[in-house]
């Protein structure tokens, strides 16, 4: 869940993402659920469910259309969610023959779930470009220090000796990996959400079928089985989220490690300074990394009980989603941020040559 606390200037952009932040604005996701909205409207004009002239009069009018965000907000507290408020405004301006032609046979669930699964999809598709830029900076790493000496530690112990480029691997395999299985997860997830009141996707009479499919199109998704109840998607965007994030936690921790004093088998520049002693050079975005590793992983936790929907829909399970997910998404955007920003700190890996 966002911390008001993390998100004060006290902590500059340590524990945020304003890309990801952005994404889950209000504005923005406003959007995406008027982009369903379009879409739905679209679909049932395209499947006959409403007559061409109606649906051209409703188009239009969303179109142009601007919520008033307080009016949403009061909505909310009374109605638990914004959609029904954001309904009516859609079809204040219509004439009441044409309000029809907006969201008629749709759910909020259906605005809702579609909406955030395209907000996934656009994070998503970013989280790549930075995985595989923090690829190559891997990839640079090793090519300067691969053959330098460090000493192998398990169990936190002195082993035998190992090279640098076994260090860098340990951290660059995972995440090749994780990279690799971006495609298929974001195929997996690239549905739309069309289940109608109680999951059985049968409104409009005869035309549900159709209308999923032009909406599905339409926001360049695909039909799937109803998954009202099923939230496995939603794990699965937490689950890859967790392994990133965790992923970047061990570099992290590798890293801070071998930047105690003492051990001194990697060298950063511009790391942190301490008030009280002025001779330390805090490794701050190693152990960021492992903080957020650690708050994820613990956040997929409480997603994990979202799966337990009771009958047809469940409000308590369904606002887990709302609560976790968007959190996981920004945590996860602030370690790969923050795994960039200890990369290009590295001057050094490996034990220096003795005098």
């Amino acid at each position: 869940m966002t911390n008001a606390f993390t998100r004060t200037p006290l902590w500059g952009t340590l524990f945020q993402d304003p890309y990801t932040a952005g994404e889950f604005s209000a504005d923005s996701f406003c959007a995406r659920m008027v982009q369903f909205e379009m879409a739905w409207t679209r679909a049932l004009r395209e499947s006959g469910a409403i007559e061409p002239d109606i649906a051209e009069m409703a188009l239009a009018e969303i179109t142009g259309f601007q919520p008033d965000p307080d009016a949403l907000a009061d909505a909310s507290d009374v109605d638990g969610l914004p959609v029904p408020a954001l309904v009516r405004q859609l079809r204040s301006s219509l004439p009441e023959d044409a309000r029809v032609a907006v969201h008629s046979g749709a759910t909020s669930q259906d605005v809702i779930d579609t909406a955030m699964v395209l907000t996934a999809l656009a994070i998503l598709s970013t989280f790549e470009g930075r995985c595989a830029e923090l690829l190559r900076l891997l990839d640079d790493l090793n090519a300067r220090f691969s053959d330098n000496p460090v000493s192998g530690r398990t169990r936190m112990q002195l082993a035998l000796p190992i090279a640098a480029g076994d260090r860098i691997q340990s951290w660059r395999t995972p995440l090749a990996a994780h990279l690799g299985q971006l495609p298929e997860l974001i195929n997996a997830i690239s549905v739309v959400q069309v289940g109608g009141a109680v999951g059985r996707r049968d409104l409009p009479n005869g035309a549900a079928d159709a209308i999923a499919a032009g909406v599905a199109k339409s926001l360049g998704l695909r039909v799937s089985p109803v998954w009202h109840t099923d939230r496995s998607l939603m794990l699965d965007i937490g689950h890859w989220l967790t392994k990133v994030s965790g992923t970047l936690g061990k570099l992290g921790q590798d890293i801070a490690l071998m930047a105690q004093q003492g051990i001194d088998e990697v060298q950063l520049d511009g790391a942190g300074g301490s008030s009280a002693m002025p001779h330390k050079q805090n490794p701050v975005r190693a152990e960021l990394l492992i903080a957020l590793a650690r708050v994820v992983a613990g956040q997929q936790g409480i997603l994990a009980q979202s799966m337990v929907h009771e009958q047809e829909r469940s409000g308590a399970s369904w606002a887990i989603e709302w609560m976790t997910l968007p959190a996981m998404f920004e945590a996860t955007g602030a370690a790969l941020n923050s795994a960039d920003h200890l990369l290009k700190q590295i001057r050094h890996i490996g034990q220096r040559p003795a005098d």
